[in-house]
């Protein structure tokens, strides 16, 4: 089924799709250009136009696919900035021996547009010392899981000494 809204030089499909590989992925279409929205770990609105996927990344960098740009945004190993005042975030996965890194920048508010996608060289020095790191998938810790575990915690006591809540 799909579902088309026109407002100003902006046509929204709301259909989900197969293209270039990816998994189901939404997009829609502004000025003529497809523009695929994704989700990120840390950001849950994250656009590539094709046009930059199809004129710089496969070009430039033919060893990164869009299904790993979709996995390094869903599972990465580190995002992180170069200075705490950039906007320039940088999602980076291991894939084997081989490390991704994908940029993503500030597009709009609350959108983020990624920039560039690329295998890293080991002597990338990011790789090394990461400057800002906003997630580790080591350390990082969801402070929904620990509401959760305190909940349960709080039950564990009650069961345990016989008080009612």
């Amino acid at each position: 089924m799909t579902k088309t809204i026109k407002r100003h030089n902006i046509i929204i499909l709301t259909k989900t799709i197969k293209c270039l590989g990816m998994k189901d992925v939404k997009h829609y279409y502004e000025d003529n250009s497809i523009i695929f929205k994704l989700e990120g770990r840390l950001h849950k609105k994250i656009i590539l136009y094709n046009r930059n996927y199809k004129m710089h990344i496969k070009i430039s960098h033919p060893e990164i696919s869009m299904n790993k740009i979709e996995e390094i945004l869903t599972n990465p190993d580190y995002v992180y900035k170069s200075s705490r005042k950039s906007s320039v975030l940088y999602y980076e996965k291991k894939f084997g021996e081989d490390i991704f890194r994908v940029v993503i920048g500030r597009h709009k508010k609350s959108v983020k547009v990624v920039i560039t996608a690329y295998k890293v060289c080991g002597k990338d020095p990011f790789t090394i010392k990461h400057v800002h790191c906003l997630y580790d998938k080591q350390t990082y810790i969801n402070y929904e899981d620990m509401q959760n575990q305190l909940e349960d915690d709080i039950d564990y006591f009650y069961d345990l000494f016989g008080v009612a809540k």
